[in-house]
């Protein structure tokens, strides 16, 4: 891998923006026919911290699970009344990766192809023109004879916007100086820290006894100051596990904002000489915020269909129905006829843990996804339906 100064102004591919989602699909170029092909990652970090946690679930062996921190077999839901449900999720398991460590694992890989190089620069603008595609940066401009993938243009979805469902959250990774948690379950809705009807809940993953990430997440439209997020999560910890802020060390911290509408512009073709990927190309799941195994299924295809050259297909999965029905949920989130917490409580009440991933995962079937439906309240959804037709007369 290259550190310094690209050796060439001219590459078939370049990445503008070096983040999991480029690299991952740099990853899957090395090991396709394209593996020699010269190309360029673009990107102001040189990824060097743990800027962020990934999680998963998958029924079978993935290509990232060796570097997994932990993984779990089980999961806890709780309401917003207090009734708490074990979720056994038998076959899947849930995982969680450090960023820094899969960073580091991706860039060790990628330093045995001296055909793929990196420059830490601010991307400023990417020009398509007749012969190649322009790529502007902070250190000069760079030209792909194939594609641009992008991750450096923003997904239109807007901060302020009251009819935009953010998934937005502040998580703190602590250790605490006694063994206090139990490490055999995520803890992955908690609801009864619900004050309104939007869908607000604690998310926990303990990886030890002493230690355990709380983040505190809201499914919702309007985002808060961190010292919101931060005053919730040493509230829970008081409330929930009796520490006050002497009992534990604050290890890490992070914060994040993941659109949760769906993209409105036009399904891209894996022709087009400028390609977006991940958030920037709608790769995260509108109705649940994942995107990590998502990006790397999405990626593999994508390289897939750049060996044939000139593909007319999709660079995302085209199916109207699974987009149909997180529309509705997205609708039913944002008017808040009902509070997210019960829409939660009653599909983890009605359904098993394993039909509740392979839906969330987009592997059940169209008679699957109609069965689970009728185990939610049925008139916010109904409303909801009712106000999608409404909207697109």
């Amino acid at each position: 891998m290259t550190i310094a100064y690209p050796s060439s102004k001219t590459y078939r591919y370049i990445f503008a923006g070096g983040g999991m989602s480029a690299l991952s699909l740099v990853y899957f170029l090395s090991q396709s026919k394209r593996a020699h092909e010269p190309m360029l990652i673009i990107d102001p970090s040189n990824k060097t911290v743990n800027d962020k946690i990934w999680c998963y679930w998958s029924d079978k062996p993935e290509v990232f699970d060796s570097l997994a921190q932990k993984s779990w077999k089980n999961l806890w839901f709780h309401g917003p009344t207090g009734k708490s449900i074990a979720v056994d999720i038998a076959p899947f398991q849930y995982h969680k990766i450090r960023s820094i460590d899969w960073y580091t694992y991706i860039k060790k890989e990628l330093s045995q192809f001296p055909n793929i190089e990196f420059l830490q620069a601010e991307v400023t603008e990417i020009l398509a023109a007749e012969e190649t595609t322009q790529v502007k940066t902070s250190l000069g401009d760079f030209h792909a004879t194939d594609k641009v993938f992008d991750s450096y243009s923003v997904f239109p979805c807007e901060i302020d916007n009251p009819l935009h469902l953010k998934q937005h959250f502040l998580g703190w990774e602590i250790e605490c100086h006694f063994p206090i948690f139990k490490a055999e379950a995520v803890h992955l809705f908690d609801f009864r820290v619900a004050q309104g009807k939007e869908s607000e809940f604690m998310y926990i993953l303990p990886t030890s006894s002493t230690k355990a990430l709380f983040e505190y997440t809201f499914f919702s439209a309007q985002v808060r100051d961190a010292s919101f997020y931060r005053d919730k999560i040493k509230s829970y910890l008081q409330a929930f596990y009796g520490l006050g802020e002497e009992d534990y060390l604050i290890k890490e911290e992070e914060k994040g904002i993941i659109p949760m509408c769906l993209d409105p512009r036009v399904s891209q073709m894996v022709s087009e000489k400028i390609l977006r990927i991940g958030t920037s190309g709608a790769y995260v799941k509108a109705s649940t915020g994942y995107s990590f195994l998502r990006t790397q299924r999405i990626n593999q295809a994508l390289v897939k269909e750049l060996e044939k050259e000139n593909s007319q297909a999709y660079v995302l999965p085209q199916n109207a129905f699974k987009t149909w029905l997180d529309n509705v949920f997205i609708q039913v989130l944002l008017e808040q006829s009902i509070a997210g917490s019960e829409v939660f409580e009653s599909l983890f009440q009605k359904n098993t843990g394993s039909k509740m991933l392979r839906f969330l995962d987009e592997k059940t079937s169209f008679w699957e996804d109609l069965s689970l439906m009728t185990t939610v309240p049925s008139l916010p959804f109904i409303r909801a339906v009712y106000h999608l037709i409404n909207r697109s007369k």
